[in-house]
């Protein structure tokens, strides 16, 4: 079974696949541990296969990855909190949406994102991936459980799916530094802007322990990742990628994980001194990346 909300915001259609989880949660609750993978995918993503088959789980990480056994048994007894995080979610995401698509004029009424609101194996608590061809909004219940950081990440992860419709950023590089510096940096000076009155790194790690950490030494190592980024600014590899972006260790990964985000918020603010930000959304990489390298440069004169 698969809930879909009525037409309560402009520019939003959200799909619910946790009853289609819950269904599967009822029939593993009868069954033998070393059952439920086999349970996993013929009662939770076999009954969405344009989500699970054609998008998310195409390396088969969903399906039958490392670990999915402990992932389940993780699971098991949570399908009451994990229904009543994905109605606060659905109450969230109209307000959401409806702020990102003012933020960057969007007026979406007859092209509505999608958002699937999904139960996963606590490997990500949202992002924008494509589905049928174009970027729609994922959001994990059973990665959410603070209020506060679900509202900061919808707002962020809302931008990425509207800039994808202005501007098609599912077409970019996918290890593309310059585009992702691009498309961090307006989603998370979109979610300061709509979501305002918080430090930097809120909107960065949304809420996360340890973020003001990170950002010290970013800032007490920004003259040296300002460097190696210029320098990486044309790379489309993920091993050029990877340190300013990734979680995960990396070739050159001894940069603060993730610093690319804090450099691509930096360059998003000086850009916005001389462009809106809605037409900056809506630039495609010919027209982003020389105005992304006069910004680094501007920022490195500036340091």
């Amino acid at each position: 079974m698969t809930a879909t909300s009525p037409a309560d915001a402009p520019g939003l259609r959200v799909r619910d696949l946790v009853p289609t989880y819950l269904g599967y949660a009822r029939a593993a609750a009868c069954a033998p541990p070393d059952r439920w993978p086999e349970l996993w995918r013929s009662h939770y993503l076999g009954r969405h296969p344009d989500v699970f088959a054609a998008a998310l789980d195409q390396a088969g990480e969903w399906s039958d990855g490392d670990g999915l056994p402990a992932a389940l048994a993780r699971l098991a007894g949570a399908g009451a909190e994990l229904s009543h995080r994905a109605a606060l979610l659905a109450a969230e995401l109209p307000d959401a949406v409806r702020a990102v698509a003012d933020a960057l004029r969007w007026p979406g009424d007859d092209d509505p994102i999608e958002c699937v609101t999904l139960v996963g194996l606590h490997r990500a608590n949202g992002w924008a991936d494509r589905l049928d061809g174009r970027y729609a909004l994922f959001l994990a219940v059973e990665q959410l459980a603070d209020p506060a950081e679900a509202r900061l990440l919808v707002r962020h992860e809302a931008a990425h799916v509207v800039h994808d419709r202005l501007a098609a950023i599912r077409d970019w590089p996918e290890h593309g530094v310059a585009g992702m510096l691009l498309a961090e940096g307006l989603a998370t000076e979109v979610g300061a802007e709509v979501d305002p009155g918080l430090p930097d790194e809120a909107y960065l790690w949304f809420q996360r322990p340890g973020s003001s950490l990170w950002l010290d030494e970013c800032r007490r190592r920004w003259a040296e990742i300002l460097d190696r980024i210029i320098a990486d600014l044309d790379a489309t590899t993920l091993d050029r990628y990877a340190p300013y972006f990734l979680t995960r260790d990396a070739p050159g990964g001894d940069l603060p994980k993730r610093c690319g985000y804090l450099v691509g918020l930096r360059v998003v603010r000086e850009l916005r001194r001389r462009h809106p930000l809605p037409d900056i959304a809506r630039w495609d990489l010919d027209r982003a990346v020389p105005e992304i390298r006069r910004a680094l440069g501007v920022l490195a004169a500036a340091h």
